[in-house]
């Protein structure tokens, strides 16, 4: 028993035995040697293997799905043996009329004007093809449009002659090895031919100078466009420049007052000057625009050279800008550094009064006024969570936080926390000692200032103020709805936030305030 083997040929798998097999392989091998030195060798095996594989599916049949030596000997006869492929290139039209084979229909498509159908029937009937064209004008011109359906059908149903096989089938020469590779040699010189040609003529040299200059001038307009956009933004950021220079300039020496606009939380600089030395804000504004202007001078100077291409040795002044901007970081960082060292240490005074009320069990918090009515502020702005108000005399003050808790001693108490920062700890104390904060008690009301003031001639150093009032359990309290903006962390059953508890009724419970229902 033979063994028999798979191979894949043309993209198609069939079972040859391992005698037919060699002899493939070795006629193959041959053929691929001969051509191996052309150009077209690739294109010339491809369509012989398309060819065989063809022949073999032919071979196949129920009974016999196996390849054999006989089989592969028929194909080679067919084909051609390698030894008659060079004797068949030496005979030329001598053998012509004998290589007649099978003729079978396609379309051309190396002769085509609309889909190749004229061309391919013109090569299958061996008719000159100018023949079927003109006979298909005339049945387009008498038979209105039944030719044109006809030829629509045949362009969709002929097959196109993509292969030197199927060129040689339609033309009705026999498919051997020297007729194909006589085909695609034929096209290799047509395609050569016509380039050539094709090349050669006014036309193309015409077509070739259009494309050529037609590049050269969109390119000079992309260039042109370029840059123009480019001194558009040049000039654009010089302009920008120069405005910015002169704000900063005008800012330098006439002060805030000729900004037509408003900074942080609308709080113009007026409120910087409690904060740090005048000598050193006086330092650290100039330092600062020192820091701004150099590089804004250095980029509309760089685009005025670039824009006017002028010239200048300006070196020397480079490094001395350069000097002055690192100098101006320097004192910047220092005066910083220098200021924040008065916010450093943290203090607390705290201060605990017992309220001797002639009417207990319900008493009344509130606040002396409307918020801003006794301190009409210019500006409110947060720092650390706690909010200041800059009258319009320039004086600044904070506003009070309230808290309610349970008192542990059964009586009225009020205990007023002041806080402070600054450079040590006995500076942050005495400042925060320093603080003036006001409260009165009448009948069953305590009255809570809002607000206490700066002292005049000191520093802001972030100064606050806690009030805590300590209720007796199950006494019950009023909270005056002017407390909405200073109730700070009051523990309540309702789990309602301290600001909607203004304005309402609570009994102090062990737990925390429950409000009373019914009363405000």
């Amino acid at each position: 028993m033979k063994k028999a083997l798979k191979i894949n040929l043309s993209g198609q798998i069939f079972h040859i035995d391992e005698d037919a097999y060699e002899k493939l392989k070795n006629y193959l091998d041959t053929i691929s040697s001969h051509f191996s030195d052309t150009q077209e060798s690739k294109e010339i095996l491809s369509d012989i293997e398309n060819r065989i594989a063809e022949l073999f599916t032919q071979k196949i049949k129920d009974d016999n799905q196996v390849i054999t030596i006989k089989d592969v000997d028929e194909i080679i006869e067919i084909m051609g043996r390698p030894e008659e492929i060079a004797s068949e290139e030496d005979e030329g039209e001598s053998k012509k009329s004998e290589r007649r084979g099978y003729r079978r229909l396609y379309r051309d498509p190396d002769n085509t004007v609309i889909g190749g159908v004229c061309s391919g029937l013109g090569a299958y009937f061996n008719i000159d093809t100018i023949i079927f064209r003109i006979l298909f004008i005339v049945l387009v011109l008498v038979g209105w449009g039944l030719p044109v359906i006809l030829y629509i059908v045949l362009w969709i149903a002929v097959p196109k002659a993509r292969t030197a096989a199927e060129k040689l089938e339609m033309k009705g020469e026999k498919v051997t090895v020297s007729n194909i590779e006589k085909t695609i040699r034929e096209e290799y010189d047509n395609v050569r031919e016509n380039f050539k040609k094709a090349r050669g003529s006014e036309t193309f040299k015409r077509t070739e100078s259009f494309l050529t200059e037609l590049l050269r001038i969109t390119a000079i307009v992309l260039l042109a466009f370029v840059k123009i956009i480019l001194v558009i933004v040049a000039i654009g950021f010089i302009l920008a420049g120069i405005g910015i220079l002169t704000g900063l300039i005008a800012f330098l020496f006439f002060g805030s007052n000729i900004l037509p606009f408003e900074v942080f939380n609308s709080l113009k600089f007026d409120f910087i000057s409690p904060f740090f030395n005048p000598v050193n804000i006086s330092l650290l504004v100039t330092s600062i625009m020192v820091l701004v202007l150099i590089p804004i001078v250095t980029i509309v100077y760089g685009l005025f050279k670039a824009l006017f291409r002028f010239r200048a040795n300006d070196k020397a002044l480079g490094l001395s800008a350069f000097a002055l901007w690192i100098l101006a970081l320097i004192t910047a960082i220092s005066l910083i550094v220098s200021e924040a060292r008065n916010y450093r240490e943290y203090e607390s005074v705290s201060h605990t009064h017992t309220i001797n009320l002639q009417s207990t069990g319900k008493v009344s918090v509130m606040m002396d006024m409307n918020p801003g009515e006794k301190f009409p502020g210019k500006e409110s702005f947060t720092i650390d969570n706690k909010k200041y108000l800059l009258a319009k005399d320039g004086q600044i003050s904070g506003t009070a936080r309230v808290g309610i808790e349970r008192s542990a001693s059964g009586n009225y108490e009020i205990r007023v926390n002041k806080e402070a920062r600054g450079p040590s700890e006995d500076f942050a104390e005495e400042t925060a000692g320093s603080i003036s904060y006001s409260y009165t008690t009448t009948d069953n009301t305590i009255v809570l200032s809002p607000y206490f003031p700066l002292p005049g001639g000191e520093k802001w150093r972030l100064q606050h103020v806690k009030v805590t009032v300590y209720v007796p359990v199950g006494d019950t309290i009023i909270l005056d709805k002017n407390l909405m903006n200073h109730l700070e962390g009051v523990r309540n059953t309702e789990s309602l936030s301290s600001r909607r508890m203004a304005g309402k009724t609570w009994v102090m419970k062990e737990e925390g305030l429950e409000e009373v229902r019914g009363e405000k």
